[in-house]
């Protein structure tokens, strides 16, 4: 396993996923098969997989607007997981941000779930708004 790996724990994905985002146990395996699955001495983890990404993607039966909202969930927890003011957080508000960007004009749910997080992470991140720039 690469140390520059992005990943996230078993436990905390799938409680995002089925908890905050509303995915039922099929759409959680179907977002979870882009992933790579790590298992090792400290866990079960899920990580990016650009190779895995790139052959599934086209074969999941899971609706876009869920999909955005998978990455959502993994993004939450990279955030969520990440020492305060590290290269990661920074990273995971900025895949977050682009999400909500790129979501806007084809989905409700998906900038209202990030507008919801966003509002109850601001005092953590320091931006009142997805538009501004952290102080």
């Amino acid at each position: 396993m690469n140390t520059s790996t992005i990943m996230v724990t078993q436990s905390d994905l799938f409680d995002a996923l089925k908890g905050d985002m509303n995915f039922t146990l099929d759409e959680v395996e179907n977002f979870t098969s882009v992933l790579e699955y790590i298992e090792n001495q400290t866990g079960e983890w899920f990580a990016l997989n650009q190779s895995t990404f790139s052959l599934v993607v086209h074969a999941n039966m899971i609706t876009p607007e869920k999909m955005l909202l998978g990455w959502v969930a993994f993004w939450m927890c990279v955030y969520n997981g990440s020492a305060n003011n590290s290269f990661l957080e920074q990273q995971a508000l900025g895949a977050i941000r682009a999400i909500f960007f790129i979501s806007r004009h084809d989905s409700e749910v998906v900038p209202a779930a990030i507008s919801v997080w966003w509002q109850q992470t601001n005092l953590l991140h320091h931006c009142e708004s997805l538009g501004e720039q952290a102080a």
